[in-house]
């Protein structure tokens, strides 16, 4: 919830990351790379939501980079 003095927000929960979540530092280039959006198209195609993660809620990586997070589930029956 938003701070309505300096529109801020206060951090209330840090866990650590579930066996589902995948992070992945911009300094790795991986997910800048066609291989890994093929390898993500792949687990669509298989059955398999990826969503990616809010940026706001991931650190920064050793370089000051954000960290590219996804989330992945395996799609519900329609």
């Amino acid at each position: 919830m938003p701070n309505s003095l300096t529109g801020r927000f206060i951090i209330k929960d840090v866990r650590d990351q579930k066996p589902n979540e995948f992070l992945f530092g911009c300094s790795e280039r991986i997910v800048a790379s066609y291989e890994f959006t093929r390898l993500l198209d792949f687990f669509r195609d298989q059955g398999w939501d990826i969503e990616f993660m809010d940026e706001r809620c991931l650190p920064k990586d050793y370089h000051g980079d954000r960290i590219r997070g996804y989330v992945i589930t395996r799609k519900k029956d329609a």
